[in-house]
Formats: structure tokens, C-alpha cells, sequence
């Protein structure tokens, strides 16, 4: 069996249940972490806690618009006819900061276009308290949303107080219906005062009570993030990464054999890595996607990488250091395949353009500084680097870096001649001028890297 968690552990979903199971469970589990993860590690939990025959009457569940008053009166209540008690909130928005605003909206009118549009309407009243604001000052005037004077006025307000754009996916017609739906069945969001939460936590839950919150992303600098951590255990459950920081991928082994349980199926390493590539740390479509590639394989125990090729569509979106690395390792076919993927995913050409000249200039500013230092010679390791190149660079500009990514990005000028890094930040420039000049950015930059990385010279390394 395992040990519940030691003072100074970082506790794992595994140990939790664990305790639940043995009739050993903390007063709070507080998880954070992606959305989806953290409801179902809650489900988890709570289902452990509370007998199926008893969830009708002894498990409650709060969604995203509870109040911190809310929560602390349903668990001061006792059971309808006693035993455990679980009470079970969905990523409370009193756990969140005004700085993940954006992803609440995003979660709050996802509910709506799913049609559910109470809890929809109930999420965009709890973001709006953060402001200060209530349906009434959400609502349009009554000639309509299509008030000019009403949709400049949302757009300004969201965009200064809550860094929210209402432009996105028809935001301002979610902001209107929502409201519209909450005047008319007398919504309104409870204050976040937290001091009745405190109190009783403070005090102690009553025995047999627990509370388990499904926070997704929280606020660690919140005081009562703080507190419910103290009163139990806070775990995070995410999708784990691993790899250097500018080529990090995510760890989906976990996860799969969670999503695929039951079902008799396993992931093969390269569907495992063929789903990284493809969807990503979405934890929710990825799930949506085992679903699928289970019921696709049929009888077949292994899931291969040539069956998800067959299933699954792309949704992950490339890192922002991609396209720089291909060109750093002058891999044309994934700069373009990058480049590619990234327009079509909405990026702006002069943003991929900053991020092209950048690499370059970097790439030159390495070439040069070792130059400068050791002639024309080839520094063959780090060692070398560190005694010839590392003396030269000032305190304030390495700051924080760690040397050896300066070394790396010096192995990686020294894959291009000093002449076709010139060469290629001029080019960069035409393109700059001729993109802001009306020509079309998918063209001109394609073409930009068929210059700077003829095909079939990846591995070339030039003194």
C-alpha cells in the first residue's frame, strides 16, 4: 500500500487515493495543474471518498462561480443523514489571478458554445467580480449588442482591467447573451470574501468532511492557496516535460496509460511520440484522441505511431524557438514544415520574420565574439571555448545564462560561413521591407530560408 505523505513530500495523486482508499483521507486536496487532469484526479478522489450509493445526498459539487462563503457553508453542513461528506469545486475563480483572465473567458464561453450555458454565464460573472462588475454593467442597452457606444465600452474595460479581447471568436455576442441570461434568472456572483473559508479551516473541517478542488491553474501568491495547502494536500497533476529548455517535449506515457485504462490497449514509444508531436500537453483533446485511436485499432492490444497518423490531426502548435532551431541546425524540410505549420496556425509573418533575423543575428554575434578571441582557429570543445571566449563577455550580458548555451549556439554558427550569415540577415531585411510593402510573407520568407539552407546540406560544417 502506499505511505501517505511524509511533512516536505511533494504528494502524488497515487498516495492521496491511497489514503481515501484506507479510510485515512487529508481534509483538503487542492490540484492544480492542467484543467482537465486536475477534474478527473478530483472525480477520482471524490468517487474514493464517498459511496456510490451515497453521492446523491453526501457529495456536492460547486462549479467555477462558488464563493469562498459558498464553499465553507456547504461543508460546515452535515450530511442528509450523516457519514462522509465530500464537497467537490470545479477551478474555483477565487483560486485564479487577474493575469489567467484570459484563459477563464476562453473556458467560460467554451461551456456556453457546448451549450451549457448556465455554468457558461455563471464563469463569466465570477471573472467579471474580479473588475468589480456585475450582469448589469455586462448587459446591452436594450436597443441591442449591436450598440457602437455599448461595444466600445466592453472592449476597453475588458481589455484594461482583465487583459481580455473581446474581438476573438465573436467575445463581445458571448459578453452580451451571457449577461442577457443572467439578468433574466437573477445571476449574480457572490463576493470573494474569504474570511468564512479561513475561519473554518482555521477551526478545523468538521470530521468526516472534505473538501477536494479541482483548481486547474491558482494563484500561489493567494493567501488562501496557502491556507488550503496547509489544511491538506496540494497536488499537481499535469503533463510532465523533459528535455532542454529550448527543446522541450512533453512525457505522455503517464497520461495514456490513465487515459487508456480499462480499455486493454497500450501506447507503442512511437505513438506515444507521434501524439506528442501531434497534439501536445492538451490533456483534454488528448484524451479525446485515445478515444478514438481505442475504438480505431480494434482488437489489437498496441496502438502504433502509423495508427495515429491514420486518426489524429495536428493541434499542437510549435514552440516559439522552433523555426530557430531548425535554422540553427540547417535543417531546411523543418524550417519549412515549421513555417509552414505556423502561418497556417495564424502566426504573422513579421512576427516568424523578428524570430528569423534574430537566430541570425545571434548566430553572427557568437562567430564573431569567437573570432574575435581565438582567430580564425576552430574551438573543438567546451573547455576550450570557456578559456578563450568565456573571459571576453561582460557580467551584465551574460546575466542569468548559463555558458554552455553560448557555447551551443557558437557550434551552431560554425555551421554557416561568416559571409552566408551576412548574407542571410541582408536578405532578412529585404524581405522586412518588402512584406511591410504589401508582398506576400508566405513567399518571401520560404524563399529566404531556401537561400540560407540550400537543400542537402544540413550536416555541412564550415570553419
Amino acid at each position: 500500500m502506499a505511505r501517505a505523505p511524509r511533512k516536505g513530500d511533494a504528494p502524488r495523486l497515487a498516495d492521496c487515493l491511497a489514503e481515501v482508499r484506507g479510510g485515512r483521507p487529508a481534509p483538503v486536496y487542492l490540484l492544480d495543474g492542467d484543467p482537465f487532469l486536475t477534474m478527473r484526479a478530483a472525480r477520482e478522489i471524490a468517487f474514493a471518498l464517498v459511496p456510490e450509493a451515497q453521492r446523491s445526498l453526501n457529495l456536492v459539487e460547486l462549479d467555477a462561480a462558488a464563493s469562498p462563503a459558498e464553499v465553507a457553508a456547504e461543508l460546515a453542513t452535515t450530511g442528509l443523514f450523516g457519514g462522509t461528506k465530500g464537497v467537490l469545486v470545479q477551478e474555483p475563480a477565487f483560486l485564479t489571478s487577474k493575469e489567467d483572465a484570459g484563459e477563464a473567458f476562453g473556458r467560460a464561453r467554451q461551456a456556453w458554445a457546448d451549450g451549457r450555458q448556465r455554468e457558461g454565464a455563471r464563469r463569466l460573472l465570477a471573472l467579471a467580480a474580479k473588475a468589480g462588475w456585475t450582469a448589469a454593467d455586462l448587459a446591452p442597452p436594450p436597443e441591442g449588442a449591436a450598440s457602437g457606444e455599448w461595444r466600445e465600452r466592453q472592449r476597453e474595460r475588458w481589455r484594461r482591467e482583465l487583459e481580455v479581447d473581446l474581438e476573438e471568436g465573436g467575445g463581445l455576442e458571448f459578453v452580451a447573451q451571457a449577461a442577457r441570461l443572467a439578468l433574466e434568472r437573477d445571476m449574480k456572483a457572490a463576493r470573494e470574501d474569504a474570511a468564512a473559508l479561513e475561519r473554518l479551516l482555521s477551526q478545523g473541517l468538521p470530521p468526516g468532511h472534505v473538501l477536494v478542488v479541482a483548481a486547474g491553474k491558482v494563484d500561489g501568491r493567494l493567501p488562501l492557496v496557502k491556507r488550503l495547502a496547509a489544511a491538506g494536500r496540494r497536488v499537481t497533476v499535469a503533463v510532465e516535460t523533459e528535455g532542454q529548455w529550448n527543446e522541450r517535449r512533453p512525457v505522455l506515457g503517464p497520461v495514456l496509460e490513465a487515459l487508456a485504462a480499462g480499455t486493454g490497449k497500450t501506447f507503442r514509444r512511437d505513438a506515444e511520440a507521434r501524439l506528442a508531436e501531434l497534439v501536445g500537453e492538451d490533456a483534454r483533446t488528448l484524451a479525446a484522441e485515445v478515444a478514438k485511436l481505442v475504438a480505431y485499432v480494434g482488437d489489437r492490444a498496441e496502438v502504433r505511431a502509423d495508427d495515429v497518423d491514420e486518426v489524429v490531426s495536428r493541434v499542437a502548435e510549435d514552440p516559439f524557438y522552433a523555426l530557430g532551431n531548425a535554422v540553427e541546425q540547417r535543417d531546411l524540410a523543418a524550417a519549412l514544415a515549421v513555417l509552414r505549420r505556423s502561418l497556417g496556425g495564424g502566426a504573422s509573418p513579421h512576427m516568424l520574420l523578428g524570430s528569423l533575423a534574430a537566430t541570425v543575428r545571434r548566430l553572427l554575434v557568437e562567430r564573431e565574439r569567437a573570432r574575435s578571441a581565438a582567430g580564425g582557429r576552430r574551438l573543438a570543445s567546451f573547455g576550450e571555448w570557456s578559456a578563450e571566449v568565456l573571459p571576453s563577455i561582460q557580467p551584465e550580458e551574460l546575466g542569468d545564462r548559463k555558458p554552455y548555451g553560448l557555447w551551443m549556439k557558437y557550434q551552431a554558427a560554425m555551421r554557416f560561413s561568416r559571409e552566408e550569415l551576412l548574407d542571410a540577415l541582408a536578405r532578412l531585411a529585404e524581405v522586412d521591407h518588402a512584406v511591410k510593402t504589401g508582398g506576400d510573407g508566405r513567399v518571401l520568407l520560404e524563399r529566404a530560408l531556401l537561400a540560407t539552407l540550400p537543400a542537402g546540406e544540413r550536416e555541412r560544417r564550415t570553419a
